[in-house]
């Protein structure tokens, strides 16, 4: 009877823990703000460079947490093993755990310049 008592305690318990950590998640970044920063970045460089590059979509599948300072955008490092160039965006700081990220956006387009 005792540990039938014990097993209900510990399994009304459950939802609780599982609800209390629920709510210490961080927020997340929006991929769309990720995608404006790249796109801005671009918009740039076509400019200055006289290329017509275009961002491919960001990976649906990335998560990263919430950016505290402003997203910044330059040309990810080729040494890197890409196989397609790419924007690298990053965050220095995050809101919840202060340390920063990077997210790869694929980048579309011809390579030489326009007459």
């Amino acid at each position: 009877m005792m540990m039938k008592l014990i097993f209900i305690f510990i399994g009304s318990m459950i939802p609780c823990i599982t609800f209390a950590g629920e709510n210490t998640l961080p927020p997340i970044q929006d991929l769309q703000e990720i995608k404006r920063s790249a796109d801005e970045f671009l918009k740039e460089e076509n400019k200055r460079q006289k290329t017509e590059f275009t961002t491919v979509r960001v990976n649906p599948k990335i998560i990263v947490e919430q950016c505290a300072t402003s997203l910044k955008s330059d040309w990810a490092p080729l040494d890197g093993g890409l196989a397609r160039k790419s924007v690298q965006v990053v965050c220095k700081s995050t809101s919840h755990n202060k340390k920063g990220w990077h997210v790869l956006v694929p980048v579309a387009g011809p390579i030489t310049p326009k007459n």
